[in-house]
């Protein structure tokens, strides 16, 4: 028995309409991507121009492509090129947007809205010799310490009968003296404070529920709202944080040792590399 031949599929004339369709879709996609990437920030953009200017060497970078040139590339460095084929005469690719410099000098931008971090070795050495200063001018230069370390400037007071009384946290005479003294250096720049407590290992008695880290911490939040609330340090700016006997800077074993241990320190954070401390002989000297 013969076998029956499939029928032939006529052509289907409108079969073009799914490839253009499909490209229709692909082009909307493909422009509607553009014009998203092409939303640029206008302030970053600027820095990122800016920059340049450093690595590459070339002022024109900053002040505008083709600014006062004649062609495509010849105001980018420098004279423009002599002769009848000099290109075309074309606006420069920076022309109408702020320069960064200028924008503050003009006015455009509040210079107290400008903020200044200390970031060098050279900027915290600054700081410590104000404020070493300005405790030797007040008659509190035995009661502090200063370490220049990976963290930054570390200016430790000590707690006995200087900033507090004994196993309080309550000012004593001469605290609130020590914080004025060292707090008009801080207020000159813009770098976080860690404002740390810390105890020696010897227990707090009459005290139920309340040990050495409670003191510590206590400690720490009094100085951090003295410095908020009298001298005008931003709060944004300060943290308190309460390590009890935990991080010794000696041993407890001696009286001596238990007393550098009973201290606040002041750690102004500085955005630096890491370099190697610079203390000398005694911690004073540091």
């Amino acid at each position: 028995m013969a076998r029956k031949r499939r029928p032939v599929e006529e052509d289907n004339p409108l079969r073009w309409l799914t490839t253009y369709g499909d490209v229709v879709t692909l082009l909307l996609a493909f422009f509607v991507m553009l014009y998203a990437i092409s939303k640029v920030d206008e302030q970053k953009f600027l820095l990122f121009v800016a920059g340049l200017q450093d690595p590459f060497g070339n002022q024109a970078i900053t002040q505008g492509l083709l600014a006062q040139g004649t062609g495509i590339v010849g105001g980018a460095y420098g004279e423009a090129p002599t002769g009848e084929n000099t290109g075309f005469e074309g606006e420069a690719l920076l022309d109408g947007l702020p320069e960064l410099e200028r924008s503050i000098d003009e006015g455009e931008v509040d210079p107290e809205d400008v903020q200044e971090y200390l970031t060098s070795l050279e900027d915290l050495i600054e700081v410590r010799d104000a404020v070493r200063q300005a405790l030797q001018d007040a008659g509190f230069a035995e009661s502090v310490d200063f370490e220049l370390g990976t963290r930054g400037l570390v200016i430790a007071v000590a707690t006995d009968d200087v900033l507090f009384a004994s196993g309080s946290a309550q000012f004593g005479d001469r605290g609130r003296d020590i914080v004025a003294a060292i707090a008009p250096s801080l207020a000159g720049f813009d770098n976080e404070i860690l404002v740390e407590g810390h105890t020696d290992s010897v227990p707090l008695l009459g005290h139920p529920g309340y040990d050495n880290w409670n003191l510590s911490a206590d400690r720490a939040l009094a100085v951090l709202k003295l410095l908020v609330d009298e001298f005008g340090i931003a709060p944004d700016r300060l943290a308190a944080t309460g390590y009890g006997e935990y991080r010794p800077r000696a041993s407890n074993d001696t009286e001596a040792g238990r007393a550098k241990n009973r201290r606040v320190e002041l750690v102004v954070v500085a955005d630096v590399d890491r370099f190697a401390d610079v203390n000398g002989g005694d911690g004073n000297g540091g």
